[in-house]
């Protein structure tokens, strides 16, 4: 455009030069009229030299608004292979520009999303409708880390209107969904604490009348009578379901759990003495490998709550025979228990489900869907965490890791 203006001005140097001498030719001789032109292609010249500084500032400043941005923007040919990748799509995805540029943007996406038809359907709507906003999903990164994103989109024209790429705005929303999903869980805790409040009433009464025959009984019971084990057993179920009802309530809100010094492997096996009760009818066999732990803090009221919640669940994910392997051992500093049964297996679309409070896939009657939450909420309150491994209709893994030196969670 510059050397069009300088060209054209040198086309009109004679018309320009005829017109001075028109207008003041008796005035000025031909050596003035030469200085004159030559002083305005100059200003023009330095004009259109400011101008072209401008428009390289004006460009870079925009230019580094894009390649610094926080947020990923992305560019995309008609291919939809990637020609432009920012500093915020470096940091995203962990990619750096190099390692994509060319690259078909499906490299981005997970595998499931793929599957799903992701790729198709944002290349669709930036076709049809010429952009694309807002859309929450999720996508992987160079370490294989998955992380919801919010993405924009939309198509880029030429004079003629006609498509010659599109450009993809992605906004790392990860941390936003966490703290969603925590109010969610906060929101679910409050209702637990209606709910159970609603019904622990009604339960005192009996679970008092059966606690309270059952010790009445033992008063007349040795140790080596033939009922004394069963009634044992009742008096302290009972008392097991008082304190559960007891922990819902105090599920919806902060609690001061208690702990001591014990052995891991003690609770565990207090749990295991009453394991033929929970089995039932069933044909289920358990195998146990309990290695030596280091003693830790913990409250073992509560523990055996979480690992009696496992072993239910194990053994109604067996329907009529199979194996419960139970096995603890230290690693890393850290006390490990795993549950595992030979059941059916959790479907993977539930998997992100089956701790929320009230889920559950259990039939009527078989579960209320708030053990798994429940066992969450104590391994947390102990600074440890709860994993699961899963394979439908081959069994499913829990794992319980806890600190060994947790003295201080409280």
């Amino acid at each position: 455009m510059e050397q069009m203006v300088i060209s054209d001005f040198e086309k009109h140097r004679d018309f320009i030069e005829k017109a001075l001498k028109e207008k003041f030719g008796s005035k000025y001789s031909n050596e003035d009229f030469s200085f004159i032109i030559d002083l305005v292609s100059d200003v023009v010249k330095n004009l259109i030299q400011l101008m072209r500084e401008g428009k390289s500032q004006h460009e870079k400043f925009f230019s580094d608004i894009i390649l610094n941005s926080i947020d990923a923007i992305i560019g995309f040919d008609n291919d939809f292979k990637i020609f432009l990748w920012n500093k915020g799509a470096e940091n995203i995805y962990g990619y750096k520009k190099e390692e994509v540029m060319g690259k078909d943007f499906a490299m981005l996406l997970p595998a499931y999303k793929l599957r799903q038809g992701e790729k198709e359907l944002l290349i669709n709507e930036v076709i049809k409708k010429g952009f694309l906003a807002n859309y929450e999903t999720e996508r992987i990164t160079k370490s294989g880390k998955l992380i919801s994103v919010s993405i924009s989109r939309f198509a880029i024209y030429n004079e003629n209107n006609e498509m010659i790429g599109s450009v993809g705005i992605v906004r790392d929303i990860t941390k936003v969904k966490k703290l969603e999903k925590e109010l969610k869980e906060k929101e679910n805790l409050a209702l637990i604490g209606e709910v159970v409040s609603s019904i622990a009433h009604s339960l005192s009464n009996p679970l008092n009348i059966i606690s309270g025959n059952a010790d009445y009984l033992l008063l007349d019971k040795g140790e080596n009578d033939k009922e004394y084990e069963e009634l044992k057993t009742i008096l302290d179920e009972a008392t097991r379901i008082t304190k559960s009802i007891r922990h819902l309530l105090n599920f919806s809100r902060p609690v001061k759990i208690n702990k001591q010094k014990v052995d891991f492997n003690f609770v565990i096996n207090e749990v295991l003495k009453n394991f033929r009760y929970i089995i039932g009818n069933k044909k289920i066999s358990i195998k146990k490998n309990l290695k030596e732990i280091d003693e830790l803090y913990l409250d073992s009221e509560q523990i055996q709550e979480v690992i009696s919640n496992l072993l239910t669940n194990a053994v109604q994910a067996i329907p009529f025979s199979g194996e419960v392997k139970i096995k603890s051992y230290q690693e890393d500093s850290q006390a490990v228990v795993e549950i595992s049964d030979t059941g059916t297996g959790i479907p993977n679309e539930n998997i992100d489900k089956i701790f929320l409070p009230f889920f559950s896939s259990k039939e009527y009657g078989k579960g209320t869907g708030l053990g798994l939450a429940i066992t969450k909420r104590i391994i947390k309150e102990h600074g440890g965490e709860v994993n699961v491994k899963s394979q439908v209709g081959k069994g499913t893994t829990f794992i319980l890791s806890i600190p060994i030196n947790n003295e201080s969670k409280d």
